[in-house]
């Protein structure tokens, strides 16, 4: 985050050089880091010992991603030549306010905390009232205490690097995938549809798809025209069959959501989502209930609670969608909130924040929807999964024991890699996917059967439940350690009822996730 302070050379001897640092100075107002780093290294040959050009390095390499540690070696010489003194130093103060995120950023949470904190001193005797300013250092020093709790108390996982199927050179991030874990769907930077370059020299981003096939992911692939443009185009979630995937777009104006959905023709053209969820405003993220029925979405538009909140909206009955509810206080806060994805449990709703506990940046929460239909105090889901950079895209499995997560690893295969973290087996989880198929006799899936589970010993209804027209596959995720009864009906067809009992996540493995049912074949009347 730039602090607005306006800094100049003062060396009138040499013309070039103030020319050259003003179009610097401009690229960093526009906060085109990028650009402006080359010229300052080229500017630092020339005048190695200048500290304001090493402050202005420092300033650029803070916020230009794996360039942290040359964040710190620039901005050590500008606190060196900048001290803090006993009146109010433009350069001495930007100096130790981007080492505290230098610092912060490369994990040495204690040192910036002790920089940032002789930094607000030092503002509090010289009586400077910058608002913005001392909320800004206020706000790293809280990151740095909560990382150094975090980090005081791991959290106990396996990760695993997806792999060269899946990772590329480039960045690969907001991964998806049904709830029986076969298909996963993501977005990248690497060359695709269109091959048209960002400013930072990247490739627009792209949607990619792979399928798990004989233990192994399959070579990713370009999802295509239907669902790629020129433009960037990014995952945002999928449906647990995977057969509906939700894509963000952004036309120049605004952001928006679109759906696509899989059919006997592929996957279809993306149609955008109708208001009340897109505006001319920025909707970035959206996420629907298992049953299709509400969908929660992120979006800055006026009337919340600060920059980028989380809403819901429902389908009410005539099929059109309701006007949007900001969650309220317990979520939303005056920084952004983004990526909500509501768990299948129905209840248990992950997001990102800039606020509450985080350690830095943006990280993962989950809050829980109570009896009383009020949301719990968001809770960090902890380091390392969380860390000092942005943590925005993590969505669980069904069991809650898995998640496919994006991350800025070492030793991965280039930018941002896409990981699976594992939990380990003595972490209590309530859910389990069920999956199966459904036939006619004359070998076509039913396409509108219906599959009723309700809970035997009470008769509740668990939910009512369809099978993919184009497959005939079902997925249902249910709590386990409950027998239930599935009823299956079709019209023109036999009904078929059979009892099924959800195992408890214990008694399958890992990678054995989904608890299959023998396929079932409906019989004409």
């Amino acid at each position: 985050m730039m602090i607005p302070f306006c800094s100049f050379s003062q060396d009138k001897k040499a013309p070039s050089k103030r020319k050259a640092l003003r179009v610097v100075l401009n690229l960093i107002d526009m906060e085109d880091y990028e650009a402006a780093a080359p010229l300052l290294e080229d500017l630092l040959i020339k005048y190695p010992d200048d500290p304001f050009l090493h402050l202005q390095a420092g300033i650029c390499y803070v916020n230009i991603d794996y360039k942290e540690d040359d964040a710190v070696y620039h901005l050590q010489k500008a606190i060196a030549a900048y001290p803090l003194k006993k009146k109010k130093d433009i350069n001495a103060i930007e100096a130790r306010y981007y080492m505290g995120q230098a610092l912060h950023l490369t994990y040495r949470f204690d040192e910036a905390l002790k920089i940032l904190t002789q930094l607000e001193e030092n503002l509090k005797e010289l009586s400077i009232n910058d608002d913005n300013l001392i909320q800004n250092i206020e706000r790293e020093i809280r990151y740095n205490k909560n990382a150094i709790k975090y980090r005081a108390k791991p959290l106990d996982f396996r990760i695993t690097n997806l792999g060269s199927a899946i990772n590329s050179e480039y960045d690969e991030h907001s991964p998806v995938v049904s709830a029986d874990e076969m298909m996963l769907i993501f977005t990248s930077n690497r060359p695709g549809t269109g091959n048209v370059k960002s400013p930072d020299g990247l490739f627009n981003e792209d949607i990619y798809i792979s399928e798990w096939r004989e233990g192994k992911w399959l070579p990713a692939l370009n999802m295509g025209g239907n669902v790629n443009t020129a433009a960037n185009d990014a995952t945002v979630s999928l449906s647990a069959d995977g057969s509906v995937l939700v894509v963000y777009r952004n036309d120049g104006i605004s952001g928006d959501l679109y759906v696509t959905e899989y059919g006997k023709e592929g996957w279809s053209k993306l149609k955008k989502l109708p208001k009340p969820i897109n505006t001319t405003y920025d909707e970035t993220h959206g996420t629907f209930t298992a049953d299709g029925n509400a969908i929660y979405f992120s979006s800055d538009r006026p009337g919340g609670f600060g920059g980028k909140d989380i809403y819901i909206s429902r389908k009410l009955p005539d099929g059109e969608w309701g006007k949007p509810k900001n969650l309220g206080p317990e979520i939303n806060t005056p920084e952004d909130e983004d990526s909500p994805f509501i768990h299948s449990d129905g209840k248990t709703l992950y997001f990102a924040s800039e606020a509450h506990t985080s350690m830095g940046g943006f990280d993962i929460f989950y809050s829980v929807l109570n009896d009383s239909n009020k949301w719990t105090e968001p809770v960090n889901v902890g380091y390392p999964v969380n860390t000092p950079d942005d943590d925005l895209f993590y969505i669980p499995t069904a069991d809650g024991q898995r998640v496919y997560y994006s991350s800025k690893r070492k030793g991965g295969f280039g930018r941002s890699d896409i990981y699976i973290i594992e939990y380990p087996e003595s972490d209590p989880r309530s859910l389990a996917v069920v999956a199966g198929y459904i036939f006619t006799s004359d070998g076509e899936p039913a396409a509108d059967a219906s599959i009723k589970i309700t809970k035997s010993d009470s008769g509740d209804i668990m939910g009512i439940y369809r099978p993919n027209p184009q497959s005939g596959k079902y997925i249902i995720i249910l709590p386990t350690e409950v027998e239930y009864l599935m009823e299956i009906s079709k019209e023109n067809y036999k009904s078929v009822v059979q009892k099924i009992t959800v195992p408890s996540r214990s008694e399958f493995s890992a990678r054995k996730k989904v608890v299959f049912i023998d396929p079932v074949v409906l019989e004409k009347e």
